[in-house]
């Protein structure tokens, strides 16, 4: 895919609130969740009192998929021809042999892709190039981990979808073109030295210098092209683009059709990989990397073209969805001992994942 000159000129902007952390994000909607969440109390139904209301939202999915979610679960819950080929390798079970013997059963070569089955913001996701290569990602972390084909895109976007309960069909919320973050040698400047010199990957420098150790202040060629990020994550580097434009009635369908396969899921987000942008508009060519349960994010928030009213705005929209959808579903929600639990397991557990992500 050919970058615009927009995109390049973006690449080169620095927007500070584009790299806030979540908490400072999320801290103008803290009365207005609180509020909601008082709001949906449901008399004589104590397992979903409160902020665990709106896992109804998505009984589907663990919690709706508040935290600790399983991606091999979920993906399990979708149409299989519309997935990426995947399976799950527990923590105690981590042999190559085996690992190699099952990718060729199902037919999966390398590249794979190899994460945390229960993993946030892009955290522990390598690409293996090779059998060596996965042995030693597998000495890493020992928590269960999924496998999955590599699909080289070039296209990644992030669709976010929603229906309510009482209605048959749903809606998509929000496209989000995802553009990887790429660096062109000049021949004289270390890597180091371009990153630094960027006015927008300096300030995920240390994630780059931690990926790229190696050849960190080797000097590239000229013109040679150092993609920094493969993942379509915004925490690895990626840069996220509003793409409204590419919402269409055929689109919107396809997306529908394959959510409403799905028991229990009206609201969240797809990461999806495609090669052609024509057969992506006609709802054809989608290869669905994950799905995202309650807590996903409408991610064009993070186009610096966005102000900070429009911002908030489209964050405030999304959970006033979420709120009316857990009000409307059947579902009780999760209760304040489970989610607790959920995030003592996830982030205060025993958890080991790798801190290089591609």
């Amino acid at each position: 895919m050919l970058e615009t000159q927009t995109e390049q000129d973006l690449l080169r902007q620095s927007d500070p609130m584009e790299f806030w952390p979540t908490w400072k994000l999320y801290l103008p909607l803290i009365p207005y969740i609180a509020f909601e969440s008082i709001r949906s109390i449901r008399s004589g139904s104590i397992s979903s009192l409160g902020f665990g209301t709106i896992a109804a939202a998505d009984p589907g999915i663990e919690l709706g998929g508040l935290v600790g979610e399983s991606k091999f679960k979920i993906l399990r819950g979708l149409d299989p021809q519309h997935i990426l080929k995947f399976f799950l390798v527990p923590k105690d079970s981590k042999d190559v042999h085996s690992i190699l013997e099952k990718m060729n059963s199902i037919g999966l070569k390398f590249p794979i892709i190899l994460k945390p089955d229960s993993g946030q913001r892009g955290q522990g996701v390598r690409k293996v190039k090779d059998p060596k290569q996965l042995e030693e990602c597998l000495l890493e972390s020992n928590v269960d981990l999924l496998v999955q084909e590599f699909h080289p895109g070039p296209f990644e976007v992030g669709v976010f979808y929603y229906r309510y309960p009482n209605e048959t069909k749903g809606k998509i919320f929000s496209v989000t073109r995802k553009v990887f973050p790429k660096l062109v040698g000049n021949g004289i400047s270390t890597l180091s030295q371009l990153v630094e010199n960027h006015p927008r990957f300096k300030i995920q420098k240390e994630t780059f210098q931690k990926r790229f150790s190696e050849v960190w202040e080797k000097i590239p060629k000229l013109g040679e092209i150092i993609c920094l990020s493969e993942a379509g994550n915004h925490c690895q580097g990626t840069l996220f683009l509003d793409g409204s434009e590419w919402i269409t009635s055929e689109l919107e369908n396809k997306i529908d059709e394959i959510s409403t396969s799905f028991s229990g899921f009206y609201f969240g987000r797809y990461d999806i990989r495609f090669s052609s942008l024509k057969d992506f508009l006609e709802g054809k060519d989608l290869h669905i990397v994950e799905l995202n349960g309650v807590t996903s994010e409408s991610t064009n928030i993070y186009d610096p073209r966005f102000s900070f009213r429009e911002r908030y705005s489209i964050l405030f929209s999304q959970w006033k969805i979420l709120f009316r959808i857990s009000r409307q579903s059947k579902a009780k929600g999760a209760g304040l001992f489970s989610i607790l639990k959920a995030l003592r397991d996830f982030y205060f557990g025993t958890r080991i994942v790798s801190d290089l992500s591609i």
